[in-house]
């Protein structure tokens, strides 16, 4: 049974933690933005003929560079069909298959996913989320259980740079960063002691906290920022 492999099936499985998928050919068919996104997150696609056991890592081919709308004219779909061929076994796939294939890869280079859950995608790793659908879970590392977090943007999106929400009320809680941090205020005051000194953060302001800083986070009221952090793993740095 023939499995196709997309760009959606290499992000699932990067968020799941997986760096490799195995492609079985002529069985298993990769379209060529699927190729290009595993190129991008770092996902090795090992690739082995039916009836060998011992598939080996190629590299992803070039692939023709994702339109910025849809393709509308013979040109465009044709164009699309020469790169999809491209990467199959010649008379392998019957025509009905490469045409489904043909109309997948338009999807994944120009449609909009639609919001789930707050969250819209675009093609290319493009992500929109939406600060009204974010639930505060509780920031294990500060101590008293009272300060909320939430990631939004995590390196399983790809990204270098990890960014989500902060919030809580009354509380200060020390803190050493093996990280970089810019903190932008959205609510309230957002309070940063250091060496006996202490800056105040207001609504609209931007704040950057260098690796290294050993600090005090706090606020006498409430507060709610928007955290870029890099590393995007800081939690683990």
């Amino acid at each position: 049974m023939k499995q196709l492999i997309t760009a959606e099936t290499v992000r699932n499985a990067h968020a799941a933690g997986r760096t490799q998928l195995e492609v079985t050919l002529p069985q298993d068919i990769v379209t060529p933005e699927a190729r290009v996104v595993a190129e991008r997150l770092g996902v090795t696609l090992t690739e082995a003929i039916a009836g060998h056991s011992a598939p080996a890592p190629v590299a992803a081919p070039a692939s023709p560079a994702a339109p910025s709308t849809v393709p509308t004219d013979d040109a465009d779909l044709a164009a699309i069909r020469a790169a999809v061929l491209a990467q199959l076994p010649a008379g392998s796939v019957p025509d009905e298959v490469v045409a489904q294939l043909v109309r997948k890869v338009a999807a994944e280079q120009s449609a909009t996913v639609s919001a789930v859950d707050g969250v819209t995608t675009l093609p290319g790793g493009i992500k929109c989320v939406s600060g009204q659908s974010v639930r505060m879970g509780v920031f294990d590392g500060a101590p008293g259980g009272q300060i909320g977090i939430a990631d939004v943007i995590t390196s399983a999106d790809g990204s270098s740079m990890a960014a989500g929400f902060m919030q809580w009320n009354n509380a200060f809680f020390p803190w050493t960063l093996n990280y970089d941090e810019v903190d932008m205020v959205l609510e309230g005051e957002l309070h940063i002691r250091c060496a006996g000194q202490t800056v105040i953060g207001k609504a609209g302001d931007v704040m950057f906290i260098p690796k290294g800083s050993s600090i005090e986070f706090g606020s006498p009221g409430h507060v709610r920022f928007l955290y870029v952090a890099y590393p995007a793993n800081w939690q683990e740095c």
